[in-house]
């Protein structure tokens, strides 16, 4: 079964385009919605790169803890 899309088309000068149009959608979208669309784009981005996608992890770089004095 495939998934509806709705699409909004806007024509005019770049000027005068609105800075986030499609802010509203995503606001309106359950946030289970948002995180698929950021995991398919995550994915998306891998393949193009020709990564392999079980490389993919969070980044876990942090420099070290210290008591706090005082």
């Amino acid at each position: 079964m495939k998934q509806e899309r709705k699409m909004t088309a806007w024509y005019g000068r770049l000027k005068d385009a609105e800075k986030y149009p499609d802010i509203e959608y995503w606001r309106a979208q359950p946030h289970e919605v948002v995180f698929d669309t950021v995991w398919q784009m995550v994915v998306e981005a891998h393949l193009m790169k020709g990564e392999d996608l079980s490389e993919s992890r969070l980044q876990r770089s942090i420099g070290g803890f210290h008591k706090r004095r005082g």
